[in-house]
């Protein structure tokens, strides 16, 4: 395992503890209506990523460990998710910033935590600016004026009240980032409390069908959406009420049509209208041109009532966007490639680990919880390892129409068994009848059994089907005996040739493909025409393939690469 790979892995402990103890915890604490329930579940983080740090005091592994905890944060049914990942993300960056500036002191732990927490205060106000406008900065002024006028103290600054509010969280920080000194001192050297669950295999991760509409006008819906948002921000400040209230309206039934869970949990919110309400009987009363509550205020109040429901809708929209299969395309790349290894472990740990943690009224004595936390991170190391070891490889030789893909992976196959890779599954090389391809043979890759028809051209294809050939039942079952998870159980690699159309509509190796992904944790190698590729990963959700061309490689080089990759699985 190279040193990047085990940094990740690292952060992958660290960042599943944090995301295991907010699902935990945040869940208890909701129920309970726990004020500043956020800053408790920040101070936790800070308890962990110092405690993490001070085991594996590398640099980087907090900002790493922020990035896993902020994509287990997808898994929270609330259509908004891009503030509490941003939030995780900075949280995990100041930190790291304080402890690498202070190399690793206690001091700079006691720092980094303070500026984590303050980002909560700067978070909460810049998005209160952004929900409400410039107006909430002068609601706030017209009401320090006011308790000035009413109490006769003098602030003297309207910064005063926002830098007390600051010492306060930064102090909360402070003594999060003492707790995680202590915490890992009690952790050093103790078995720990609890232990982790062997979570078994990681397994094929998969989310259903997608929901994202295939219609020719379902590109446009999320513009006409950001359109109207852009629009509706621009008249509140432009235009009166008669002309913005039928505008906003437009905007919620376009953010309905494009997705109507964003609305009903839009007006779900109960605590969120209570503060909007709040709010404009707040404007009513000090954003008006004289004492007491006017028309004028009011109005303003429902300014930024509006823009806020802009706003939220808005980041509703992007937050769903985000998690398109066209996106999800973009992180497949090389470069991120450890990080979505890391996420994927974690993903599948997050579980084992919410099972192992204390819950409910275990909490009271939190530095016993905690220190157990820290206590189990060597050991959560060495589970999530030895399942990076036994990850599946997938390999997907990609090619045009017609290119040869059949030869080449019967070739790299052919390499493979000869330098002692044990190979399973099928390859479907052409059929000829006088020199013409008339159909595709059923070949097993693993060298047993005899070479069946599989498909052979027909001049009438029936239109419902994706091509012009006609497959044969018994050669079908005799494919899907060769896939098999059971005949595969112990072999080192399984090719399937090939995944194309036909499996894209539910046919072909299709069903023998999902038991292979779901029932086993076999390597696997894929023939798939290049136009396709990306359809079929979508589809399969497959797990950072490696895509060979197969017009830039050889087949003995294709082997070797195989072969490297296959053996450091043992390692």
């Amino acid at each position: 395992m190279s040193n990047s790979e085990e940094k990740w892995l690292k952060a992958a402990v660290i960042g599943s503890l944090w995301g295991a103890s907010e699902i935990v915890l945040g869940s208890f604490l909701h129920n309970l209506r726990i004020p500043f329930s956020g800053n408790i579940l920040t101070a936790i983080g800070i308890v962990l990523m110092v405690s993490g740090h001070r085991l594996w005091p590398q640099t980087g592994i907090l900002i790493r460990a922020g990035l896993i905890c902020a994509a287990l944060k997808t898994l929270s049914p609330s259509p908004v998710i891009l503030g509490p990942m941003l939030s995780i993300i900075m949280q995990a960056t100041l930190m790291e910033s304080a402890v690498f500036l202070g190399r690793g002191t206690k001091a700079s732990y006691i720092t980094g935590g303070g500026l984590a927490v303050s980002w909560n205060l700067a978070y909460r106000i810049f998005s209160g600016i952004v929900l409400y406008g410039g107006s909430l900065i002068a609601l706030y002024q017209n009401l320090i004026d006011y308790i000035s006028r009413q109490t006769g103290l003098e602030t003297g600054s309207y910064w005063l009240p926002l830098i007390i509010l600051w010492a306060l969280f930064f102090l909360w920080g402070a003594v999060a980032g003492a707790a995680g000194i202590y915490i890992s001192n009690m952790a050093s050297g103790k078995k720990p409390a609890f232990r982790i669950s062997d979570p078994g295999e990681i397994p094929h991760l998969r989310s259903g069908k997608t929901s994202f509409r295939r219609g020719k006008l379902a590109g446009m819906r999320p513009m006409l959406v950001f359109i109207l948002l852009v629009a509706g921000l621009y008249s509140i400040s432009e235009f009166k009420l008669p002309v913005t209230l039928p505008l906003l309206a437009f905007f919620l039934i376009m953010l309905y049509i494009y997705d109507k869970r964003i609305i009903y949990r839009l007006f779900r919110k109960r605590a969120l209208w209570i503060a909007m309400s709040i709010m404009m009987i707040l404007s009513g009363f000090f954003l008006g041109p004289k004492a007491g509550f006017s028309t004028e205020g009011l109005k303003g109040g429902i300014e930024m009532v509006m823009r806020a429901i802009y706003v939220i809708g808005g980041f509703a929209l992007i937050s769903s966007e985000l998690q398109r299969p066209e996106i999800t395309r973009l992180i497949r790349g090389k470069t991120l490639s450890p990080l979505m290894n890391a996420v994927r472990i974690a993903f599948h740990a997050t579980p084992a680990l919410i099972d192992s943690l204390p819950q409910g009224r275990e909490w009271r004595r939190p530095a016993r919880v905690l220190s157990s936390m820290a206590g189990s991170m060597e050991h959560t190391f060495e589970l999530m390892k030895r399942h990076n070891k036994t990850a599946r490889k997938i390999f997907i030789i990609s090619g045009k129409r017609g290119e040869g893909k059949s030869t080449f992976v019967s070739n790299v196959n052919r390499i493979l068994r000869s330098s002692g890779v044990d190979t399973g599954g099928l390859i479907a090389p052409a059929y000829f009848e006088k020199g013409i391809r008339t159909g595709y043979m059923a070949r097993s890759a693993g060298g047993e059994g005899l070479d069946v028809l599989l498909c052979s051209q027909v001049k009438s294809p029936d239109k419902e089907l994706p091509g012009s050939y006609q497959f044969k039942n018994k050669a079908i079952e005799y494919g899907e005996e060769l896939l098999s998870p059971a005949r595969n159980k112990n072999r080192r690699l399984v090719i399937i040739d090939e995944v194309g159309p036909y499996e894209l509509k539910g046919m072909g190796w299709d069903n023998a493909l999902e038991k292979i992904l779901s029932g086993s944790q076999c390597n696997l190698l894929l023939v798939v025409r290049e136009s396709l590729t990306d359809r079929v990963i979508d589809k399969y959700r497959l797990n950072n393939p490696v895509i060979i061309r197969l017009n830039k490689y050889k087949p003995d080089q294709v082997a070797a690469t195989i072969k490297e990759a296959i053996d450091r699985q043992g390692e």
